[in-house]
């Protein structure tokens, strides 16, 4: 009776203790970036225990860890000649903006700026940033050395994820209307002009998070509902003419596209097959397929 009685002890203490054990954390591949020739992604990944910068083929092969650091990397963007990688990391009233070679050697410090929420100019050259409080955005452009500030919006809503256009003109951003409603708006490259560009449905979602196709004659944008719900369009510029892309009815989130330089597809992160991990899919919403995490590659015709 007595061995029966520790048995039970000690399967109740071992209960407790993974009960209380910490949770194992939940792996994410996200936020895909495409090299400037198209053969190579960047993308964020907590594969390694903590969240990183990495590179892979286009295809999802040849994987690199580029960052090793308990900072958090962000905003990863591609120099014009696809041979370096420039990414955020953010303190509480700034950034540092480093840069590193693609097989993550040559990792420096090139740029220190005065707010969060790091973006770059087309070229690399400028960089976004913002000051005021996550609704109140004060949305600031310079250039890389601290010269030539600019401030674009006056704080008074949000402005979120700038993007410059191909040309240069003009600036794509998340904004909000007078509902309280994300929408995607323009300004002009100097902050003048502002204007909204998508009018979708709130049954739909919000609009957020621009990309500029290559052409700069459309955008894809991601729509979020509060159901979890995301989805992919694609807008028409300068009419503001939306589609959605790879539709359905399922708990799942398409979030963050962006183009490859041929205009034809687009990559994006999805927890379509369970956790966020990278995709691609044609510029009409076929042939997706997954490249990161245990399930890739797979193709969804």
């Amino acid at each position: 009776m007595m061995i029966g009685v520790r048995l039970a002890t000690s399967a109740i203490v071992l209960a407790l203790a993974l009960a209380a054990a910490p949770a194992e954390p939940v792996i994410e591949n996200q936020s895909p970036v495409i090299s400037t020739d198209g053969s190579r992604i960047a993308f964020l990944s907590n594969r390694d225990g903590q969240p990183d910068i990495y590179v892979m083929r286009a295809d999802g092969t040849n994987v690199v860890r580029l960052t090793r650091s308990e900072e958090q990397e962000s905003a990863p963007y591609w120099s014009p000649d696809s041979k370096r990688i420039h990414f955020a990391v953010s303190g509480k009233d700034s950034s540092r903006i480093d840069s590193i070679d693609v097989d993550g050697s040559n990792q420096k410090t090139i740029a220190t700026v005065p707010g969060r929420m790091v973006g770059f100019s087309r070229d690399g050259s400028r960089v976004f940033f913002a000051r005021g409080t996550w609704t109140e955005v004060k949305l600031l452009l310079m250039d890389l050395d601290g010269s030539h500030p600019k401030q674009l919006t006056d704080g008074s809503s949000v402005a979120w994820n700038p993007k410059s256009s191909p040309d240069g003109k003009v600036i794509a951003y998340t904004g909000r209307d007078a509902s309280g409603i994300l929408h995607i708006y323009v300004m002009d490259a100097d902050g003048s002009h502002p204007r909204q560009l998508t009018h979708i449905d709130s049954s739909e979602g919000q609009g957020q998070c621009p990309a500029w196709s290559p052409d700069g004659r459309r955008l894809a944008i991601q729509t979020s509902r509060k159901d979890h719900m995301g989805y992919v369009w694609i807008v028409d510029y300068p009419s503001g003419t939306a589609h959605k892309l790879g539709a359905h009815d399922a708990t799942f989130e398409d979030e963050l596209p962006v183009w490859f330089p041929d205009g034809k597809r687009l990559a994006f992160q999805s927890n379509r097959s369970g956790r966020m991990e990278v995709w691609t899919m044609n510029a009409d919403g076929t042939h997706l397929r997954q490249l990161t995490g245990a399930q890739a590659p797979a193709s969804v015709h």
